[in-house]
């Protein structure tokens, strides 16, 4: 047993956990990353609707300008679908490591 020692004292074994467990000071969590993101891609694509009705009553918009927002929206949409995908494929595939 001479020759073994311990990685880490067990105070740096529990401060890792504590960080990975919790957000750092000043940083936000995944959690609010993602509702931030979900936010905007929401506000997005009220904002590109508003355009659209607007447009649909009569009103004074520029084509250009709405279609901008749409198409804004909905790239924003399928970058948040593609990132909602990859996020499931990487859970599945640390399950299946766990299995």
């Amino acid at each position: 047993m001479d020759g073994v020692r311990p990685v880490a004292p067990a105070g740096d074994v529990a401060d890792i956990a504590r960080s990975a467990a919790g957000p750092s000071r000043g940083r936000p969590s995944f959690g609010e990353l993602l509702e931030e993101a979900i936010a905007s891609v929401d506000r997005l694509q009220r904002e590109g609707e508003a355009a659209q009705a607007a447009f649909a009553r009569g009103e004074e918009v520029d084509l250009h300008d709405v279609l901008l927002k749409v198409e804004e929206a909905e790239i924003a949409f399928k970058t948040m679908m593609e990132i909602r995908n990859k996020l499931v494929e990487a859970y599945r595939e640390i399950m299946r490591m766990g299995a």
